[in-house]
């Protein structure tokens, strides 16, 4: 069996993003988890972990683009790299803009702007769904369950649903 240099990154990745997501949306499912250790653990770390997951997925990024010998002046490629080139993109304004400086300077707005991170996830979704389409094994169907589970509980907290 030979590994994927390329899928590993953007499983590594994905799980970071996970890891950045989980305190907050695990709150809105179990409300009793509040003060639990592994919840406080992943708030304490939730920059540094989102630093790496952007890190990884553009180690990701990158080796898929070496490794597929990208077209760029064929629009297929735009088709088939948008979801995870635009994810990309968000993740590095986040990561820019993770810093007490940009919090101070964009005030309000920073909270906003790191709204974001839900429309990657979405991004993400799709991106599973067309990269891997035909070729899903346990760990893709375990991401697309955990993604699909995180959207169900930020639009639980859109509409500020109660348990």
């Amino acid at each position: 069996m030979t590994v994927n240099v390329e899928s590993v990154t953007g499983y590594f990745a994905l799980i970071a993003y996970i890891a950045t997501l989980l305190p907050s949306n695990s709150v809105v499912l179990f409300s009793s988890c509040k003060r639990d250790y592994w919840r406080v653990i992943l708030l304490k770390n939730r920059r540094n972990i989102g630093l790496i997951c952007f890190l990884f997925s553009t180690i990701h990024g990158l080796l898929t683009l070496q490794e597929r010998n990208v077209d760029w002046m064929n629009v297929d490629t735009y088709i088939n790299y948008f979801t995870g080139l635009s994810s990309i993109l968000i993740f590095a304004i986040l990561a820019v803009t993770s810093n007490n400086w940009s919090i101070r300077k964009l005030g309000k707005n920073w909270k906003k702007l790191h709204r974001l991170t839900y429309l990657a996830l979405i991004l993400l979704i799709f991106h599973l769904l067309l990269v891997k389409h035909g070729e899903w094994e346990w760990y893709t169907w375990s991401a697309f369950l955990t993604l699909s589970l995180l959207v169900s509980t930020w639009l639980l907290q859109l509409i500020n649903f109660k348990f």
